[in-house]
């Protein structure tokens, strides 16, 4: 195992040549910076993020933030506001939550362009949490689209697919999801502080919990020494292509109520192949494949994502601090946002597809110009050329990328 591990930090211990994505001070400001230090772009924000910012591949930034008149009181990293910027920071979409539904923490842009968010439902003082898949309509509008309750999915102690409906956790706060993301199946992660454990469930389905793990004492599979989490945060599945395919990866904070700071710790494991399960067993692996700990702390947020050349890249929100660390666990790069530095995340270099940048050269100007006559000339096509969307390219597309350059 020391061999493998080795043999993996010598092929992939190089810092990771991307973009990094963090929200900080002054005015709750996002900013995207290189390896150097060096700031890419920002995008500025009147309102104090609930999570973290998402990065999309034509360039726009997708912002979850607090809302004003909050729908539900003491919500913790209560959102209800979700911003969506081009690349210049004009606003494209700005909706605030007036449903029954109290968005927090987290959001998962999709790839058919609905946005998932974590949020609460108040039924008479018992305060579980829901998904909502959420469509944007015109610049203030959405749609709600599909929903999935905690309180539908409730049932006795040794079901591991339901919650156990008579757990003792505050019913102001039963669950306290902190993360929601995708899988590479189509499938929605979730993550509960509270009850110290991730979930997998159907995205766009209604079925039970398809897998659990991390406190099988939940659903009467064991006691506390059984217990591989506390109060988790950042699940998410590492993508396809990837040293650790398929492994789910997370930031474990170690936040005990009442007792003194531990040391956080990164954690990397595999579910089991079906989500298979035996009867009367908890829920497999038993151990992590992968674990990283360098004192280190945070009692709320923060992250771990793995990048493609097998490093992997850390938010500690208490302090704003971010780094990457080998497989071999070597820190080979680090930087300091703020107390507004919730959770961060890290892009390759080939993920952006700048809007009006024919040639990808980071810039918009009159060379993409020059380019997107010679393919109508050619009679040629690219996508990225079709700034108008549809499917043709003519001089509609010149007057669009000339707008865009003059900034008219």
């Amino acid at each position: 195992m020391k061999l493998l591990i080795l043999l993996i930090g010598l092929a992939y211990g190089n810092v990771f040549d991307g973009y990094t994505l963090y929200t900080g001070d002054p005015d709750y400001t996002t900013y995207l910076i290189d390896n150097d230090l060096n700031v890419i772009n920002e995008w500025y924000a009147d309102c104090q993020p609930a999570s973290m910012a998402y990065l999309q591949p034509d360039s726009t930034l997708i912002y979850p933030c607090k809302q004003e008149d909050v729908v539900l009181p003491t919500v913790a990293a209560s959102g209800g506001r979700i911003i969506h910027y081009d690349w210049d920071g004009t606003i494209l979409w700005d909706w605030i939550c007036d449903w029954e539904y109290q968005l927090h923490h987290d959001i998962e842009p999709t790839p058919n362009g609905t946005i998932l968010a974590l949020a609460m439902e108040n039924i008479d003082g018992f305060r579980p949490d829901v998904v909502l898949e959420i469509e944007p309509d015109e610049m203030h509008g959405a749609n709600l689209v599909w929903i999935w309750k905690v309180s539908e999915h409730t049932g006795e102690l040794d079901n591991p697919y339901t919650f156990y409906e008579n757990a003792d956790y505050p019913q102001i706060d039963w669950n306290h999801f902190n993360t929601v993301s995708l899988n590479e199946f189509g499938e929605i992660l979730l993550s509960s502080r509270n009850w110290c454990e991730i979930y997998v469930i159907e995205w766009g389905g209604s079925s039970d919990i398809l897998y659990r793990w991390g406190n099988p004492e939940n659903y009467g599979r064991g006691d506390d020494n059984d217990k591989m989490l506390e109060a988790q945060h950042g699940v998410n599945e590492i993508p396809i292509g990837y040293p650790g395919e398929e492994n789910l990866i997370l930031f474990n904070n170690n936040s005990r109520m009442g007792m003194e700071n531990d040391t956080s710790e990164v954690i990397e494991f595999r579910p089991p192949d079906d989500y298979y399960i035996e009867d009367g067993e908890a829920w497999e692996p038993t151990e992590p494949i992968w674990t990283f700990r360098d004192n280190f702390y945070a009692p709320k947020q923060s992250g771990a994502f793995r990048l493609p050349n097998g490093n992997t890249f850390v938010s500690v929100a208490s302090a704003g601090y971010m780094f990457e660390v080998t497989y071999d666990k070597e820190i080979v790069w680090e930087h300091y946002g703020s107390n507004n530095t919730f959770r961060a995340q890290k892009y390759g270099l080939d993920y952006l597809t700048l809007y009006g940048d024919i040639n990808g050269d980071g810039s918009v100007d009159v060379i993409d110009i020059v380019m997107v006559i010679n393919y109508i000339l050619d009679g040629s096509y690219i996508t990225e050329g079709d700034l108008n969307g549809d499917d043709v390219l003519n001089i509609l597309d010149v007057v669009i990328l000339t707008t865009l350059i003059l900034g008219v």
